[in-house]
């Protein structure tokens, strides 16, 4: 079987602000991805440097938990994470 590089992207999560920020430019191609590369993808890796353990570890799961672990930030942005939660995302 032969294996084949497929596009792969590094992008940063940057400010949690981009999750409401119209300003910040990224968000413009961010919310435009589907228009660039309309295929869903077979796979998705994060990389965290969040995540603490003793070791270098994999975890292999549909759908992580988040913590939210930042404040100071606007009512908007607390409100779009709320909202994301509940749709499952």
């Amino acid at each position: 079987m032969a294996l084949s590089l497929k596009e792969t992207f590094y992008i940063s999560h940057g400010s949690p602000m981009l999750a409401i920020d119209d300003s910040i430019e990224i968000r413009k191609v961010l919310k435009s991805w589907k228009n660039i590369y309309p295929q869903t993808p077979s796979a998705i890796l994060i990389i965290s440097a969040h995540w603490d353990t003793r070791v270098p570890s994999v975890n292999i799961i549909e759908k992580n938990d988040t913590i939210h672990d930042f404040y100071g930030f606007p009512k908007p942005l607390y409100q779009a994470l709320i909202e994301l939660n509940t749709r499952g995302n």
